[in-house]
């Protein structure tokens, strides 16, 4: 099957107005896929901001947005129209540059680190050939043997994929620390310190349950590190790699401030934290960044740890369009559009359910968990998280190094992974049983004046000291 026109002609003609048509052809997909992308999400997060009220409605019994549109679908829609057309007011005393910066900082490094998402595989050899064949292109440009030979389905690609993220996603927290310091208000600045200090304690912690999988890859690129959870859910990182995973779940719940960790905001105390000053499409930018970075963060641990845009079984997607043109002569054209559709909309499907989940755990966490003191978050990063991280490190390097030098072949075996995730998923179970939780039982029996076990009856616990 093929198109009834081509559209070589077209690149043809804008090759003249950028040295060639490979070059118009590169610019033509880059904007192809920014629009598919950024423009998709951004169209997506007042769904999003839908759903989670609605889940939080849910949680406490009640309707939730039920006026605008059916179901309340226009609900997000009309707050993002009612902030755009709000009036935007400028306390007196603030630091004008540093004020009208901060949102922008905000929400730039998000959609920055949102190019760099794999949202479906590398198109290549027959697969980008049937692509080509289907658009009518000229295969000395795009194709197997062309100058553009693959098309990945994320914006960009880079080699250090992994370092570009956590790059990028950490000047985010320079917005939120100016905007408290620029506002002239002292709850503001209180917010914004206490947002870099908790970016600074759970940074390390996120990057060291990332240094296990890049280990896993070996390799700093995000699609290496999916193809190599490539052959079913007993691949994925999160077999191997199950103590990591869980700091990773606590670290982007701190990174990205959402409750239990939203000290910086924290209206109770701090009356709405770093934005209290701001108000409009300024107050509107900090609310974007917010939700981005969580599908982010989200994108990036399915990236990591759950195979990406690989199911949870691969399936023989060649044998089935094989089977299907067998059926019948007139079905013969239909084999390059089954593979095109296992390449594409598998990962349509695959990719945004699992970073719904994580969505739905970012909502879920919000409804039901209280929110930690300032002192308890600290003590969580730096006396619980980092150390765990930094055993589980050296635990997953150490058994690594051993099977390279056993192995030889510069890939670490599946049965490894295996030994490594029951090794330190093993050691964190038993620290907690023996350690941990008698420690914390003991402590609370202490603070809040509760009866041990080991008290007789009728017998009064003694008062905290």
């Amino acid at each position: 099957m093929q198109l009834p026109f081509s559209l070589q002609p077209l690149f043809d003609f804008l090759g003249q107005f950028t040295d060639g048509p490979a070059n118009a052809l590169i610019i033509v997909i880059a904007l192809i896929k920014i629009a598919l992308i950024v423009g998709g999400l951004l169209q997506i997060i007042p769904f999003i901001i839908l759903f989670e009220r609605k889940i939080i409605s849910w949680v406490q019994d009640r309707p939730g947005p039920n006026r605008a549109g059916p179901w309340g679908l226009l609900h997000g829609i009309l707050d993002g129209v009612k902030l755009f057309f709000k009036e935007e007011i400028t306390p007196k005393g603030v630091d004008k540059p540093l004020y009208l910066l901060a949102p922008g900082l905000t929400v730039a490094p998000a959609f920055l680190a949102l190019c760099l998402v794999p949202v479906g595989p590398i198109i290549q050899g027959a697969h980008l050939d049937a692509l080509v064949s289907f658009l009518r292109l000229d295969p000395s440009i795009i194709g197997p043997g062309g100058i553009i030979s693959e098309i990945p389905l994320a914006i960009t690609n880079p080699n250090i994929g992994i370092l570009y993220v956590l790059a990028v996603t950490s000047i985010g927290v320079y917005g939120i620390t100016l905007a408290g310091w620029s506002s002239n208000n002292k709850w503001s600045l209180l917010g914004g310190i206490r947002a870099s200090a908790q970016m600074v304690s759970y940074e390390i912690t996120l990057s060291l349950s990332i240094i296990g999988v890049v280990l896993l890859a070996g390799s700093l690129n995000l699609y290496n590190i999916i193809d190599s959870q490539a052959g079913g859910f007993w691949h994925w990182n999160v077999m191997a790699q199950p103590v990591a995973f869980l700091l990773f779940i606590i670290a982007m719940f701190a990174e990205t401030n959402r409750l239990p960790f939203d000290l910086a905001e924290a209206e109770p105390e701090l009356t709405g934290g770093f934005h209290t000053e701001y108000s409009s499409m300024r107050f509107a930018l900090f609310f974007l960044g917010e939700y981005i970075n969580m599908v982010i963060v989200s994108a990036m641990c399915v990236t990591l740890f759950l195979g990406g845009y690989h199911g949870l079984f691969p399936l023989p997607w060649e044998a089935i369009a094989t089977w299907i043109t067998n059926i019948s002569p007139s079905f013969a054209g239909f084999y390059p559009w089954v593979i095109m559709a296992s390449y594409l909309i598998g990962p349509m499907v695959i990719v945004p359910a699992k970073v719904g989940f994580f969505i739905f755990l970012f909502i879920f966490a919000r409804a039901t968990l209280p929110r930690l003191r300032y002192d308890q978050l600290m003590d969580l990063g730096w006396k619980r998280l980092l150390p765990i991280g930094l055993i589980n490190l050296v635990i997953t390097s150490g058994i690594i190094a051993i099977d390279l030098m056993v192995t030889g072949n510069g890939q670490v075996e599946l049965a490894t992974k295996w030994i490594i995730g029951a090794i330190t998923l093993g050691l964190f179970l038993a620290w907690d049983l023996l350690y941990y939780s008698p420690r914390r039982k003991a402590q609370l029996e202490k603070d809040y004046r509760l009866y041990p076990k080991s008290a007789k009856k009728g017998e009064k616990p003694a008062l905290a000291s």
